[in-house]
């Protein structure tokens, strides 16, 4: 798709930014194997630069979290309930877990854990509850034990058409 599209358009279309969700573990496990990088990936656990490049590289895997369309300052609810922006079906994931903060002035996205049960992490680091952090485009953001990519859409769209 991305190689039919003009980057404007597509960057239009999806937004300033998506997450990508890291597939479940037999998936991971299984793309480890065919990618040649099954000690990396099994031997003590998905390592950083492992789970970056899972995830960056195989997009047939994963699973794109559509989110709806932003305004120039928005915020997103990451949560189980269905009422959430970004409904995750993990038990390790609060009913409201998080908050994503899109600031389009500065062209930027901000995390906030909302007191969640099993926290929310960024790049393997654990946010303190109700505290602000920025996010940048290739950061991995774990809300409970469910891990997506944050991506911007140009990055995306540049990906897509390699």
């Amino acid at each position: 798709m991305a190689s039919q599209l003009t980057e404007a358009f597509f960057c239009n279309q999806i937004g300033p930014f998506v997450l990508v969700q890291k597939p479940p573990r037999p998936v991971v496990e299984q793309m480890a194997m065919r990618m040649g990088a099954q000690s990396t990936l099994l031997a003590t656990g998905p390592s950083l630069e492992a789970m970056q490049l899972a995830v960056m590289l195989r997009f047939d895997e994963l699973l794109v979290a559509s989110l709806p369309p932003l305004r120039s300052t928005d915020v997103l609810t990451v949560g189980r309930l269905p009422s959430c922006d970004l409904v995750i079906n993990d038990p390790s994931v609060s009913k409201e877990h998080a908050r994503l903060c899109w600031h389009g002035k500065a062209d930027s996205c901000t995390v906030v854990d909302l007191a969640s049960m099993n926290g929310t992490q960024i790049n393997g680091h654990p946010l303190a509850p109700h505290k602000e952090f920025f996010v940048q485009d290739g950061d991995l953001v774990r809300f409970g034990d469910a891990d997506f990519a944050y991506m911007t859409a140009e990055s995306l769209w540049g990906r897509l058409r390699r």
